[in-house]
């Protein structure tokens, strides 16, 4: 159906296109013979007059009338071959471009036409799988020349958009080391891709990274979000302070980052009893009081998840030699973060885990600030808190108020 489509309208085009080829030839001759036999009619009505008139006499009359005949068939036998020789040269070349006007069509088509881009969706051939081959061939490349810091850089961006995060931070960390001089912008890619690796982990190597780029540059936006993330996870809830201030002055923010900024310094003030000043200079050792006492009127470090982990008995087999446990809850509707981690090393299931605020990675982000939680635990072959393929996951839905009773959380999934 669809090649007699295309026929049709091939068809169409070049009766279009030759259109003066095999009209315009007929159609002067048409209008000659038109005027010559409008011309004989005047000139017989001139005669007719004349002749009446008494100006011609009517033997003369009869005469010129006569001529008048033998002028017009004359003329109309001299224009008939000429019209069909005119006509006999012009269908070839009307033929000629029809043939070239399919040519075209049929060979852009084949080139470029849908039919090509079936054939690539039926064979799989995506845009993901392009990205992917392009971002291999960089790799490639970078591994012959590997003092191409923006490559790296590049590579590394590219890694974190496919979130892989540990080549992402392996990447960024050549970039930084073949730089000619520090980048704060690399210096905080790698610490995001590392922190990102490590489940949002921010402190260690990823906080000296964000460190390092405020020194180079202490504006640097990107750098004072996560900056003063590392410090409020580590305690440092007046460098957090300081920093995210700092950035909230920037007048070129996104509405989405001055929203979420709004938010970070709202919590750090109910962290710390709403009295954002005694804070700011008492530093870690009373932003940790404040904190409490915050907990206390939010459900206090009593707030706890007692959880019951087991493993599916069709699981076992497929637990990774040397794992590692993790059990950790996240809010269900808030920061990516967890709120309370637990790292077992050697854990055998089943087993009985506890989960409260004082394993809050940040003062402001404790299990008694949120209503509801999803609560993970995680068999991890290579140690990591990034899932990878191979562990053995389960999770929960819990709300705060099940806080103390006893919660069943069974590892059921192997990650693909």
């Amino acid at each position: 159906m669809t090649w007699l489509l295309m026929t049709a309208l091939l068809l169409a085009a070049a009766a279009v296109c030759t259109r003066p080829w095999w009209r315009g030839a007929t159609l002067p001759t048409l209008r000659r013979r038109g005027a010559n036999i409008a011309a004989y009619r005047i000139r017989l009505a001139e005669l007719e007059t004349e002749r009446q008139a008494g100006l011609v006499p009517e033997s003369d009359a009869e005469a010129l009338k006569g001529e008048l005949d033998a002028r017009l068939l004359a003329e109309a036998q001299a224009e008939e071959p000429a019209v069909q020789a005119a006509v006999g040269r012009r269908w070839p070349a009307a033929l000629i471009a029809t043939l070239l006007l399919a040519l075209f069509a049929g060979g852009w088509y084949a080139l470029a036409g849908s039919w090509k881009a079936q054939q690539q969706l039926a064979a799989g051939v995506t845009q993901n799988d392009q990205i992917a081959g392009m971002v291999q061939r960089l790799a490639e490349r970078l591994k012959q020349q590997p003092d191409d810091a923006e490559g790296w850089s590049m590579l590394g961006r590219s890694y974190f958009v496919m979130q892989r995060f540990d080549e992402a931070a392996k990447a960024y960390a050549a970039a930084n080391e073949h730089a000619a001089e520090p980048n704060p912008e690399w210096l905080t890619d790698q610490g995001e891709a590392l922190a990102f690796a490590r489940d949002r982990d921010l402190q260690g190597t990823p906080a000296q990274l964000f460190e390092k780029a405020l020194a180079v540059a202490p504006d640097y936006g990107k750098a004072l979000w996560y900056g003063g993330m590392a410090a409020a996870q580590s305690g440092d809830l007046a460098t957090a302070r300081s920093r995210w201030t700092r950035l909230s002055a920037q007048t070129d923010l996104p509405a989405q980052v001055r929203q979420a900024l709004a938010s970070q310094l709202k919590e750090l003030d109910q962290a710390s009893g709403g009295a954002p000043g005694p804070l700011a200079s008492a530093g870690p050792a009373a932003a940790e009081a404040g904190a409490e006492g915050q907990g206390a009127e939010a459900g206090g470090p009593g707030t706890t998840l007692d959880l019951h982990v087991s493993l599916a008995p069709d699981l076992a087999a497929k637990v990774p030699p040397n794992a590692v446990l993790f059990v950790f809850a996240k809010a269900e509707s808030g920061p990516p973060m967890p709120l309370a981690v637990q790292r077992l090393p050697g854990q055998t299931l089943p087993a009985d885990i506890k989960l409260d605020d004082t394993m809050a990675m940040a003062p402001a982000l404790r299990l008694s600030a949120f209503e509801r939680y999803v609560v993970t635990a995680r068999l991890s072959g290579a140690g990591g808190a990034q899932a990878q393929s191979g562990d053995l996951e389960g999770s929960l839905h819990v709300a705060r108020a099940e806080s103390g009773k006893p919660l069943q959380l069974r590892i059921d999934r192997a990650i693909p």
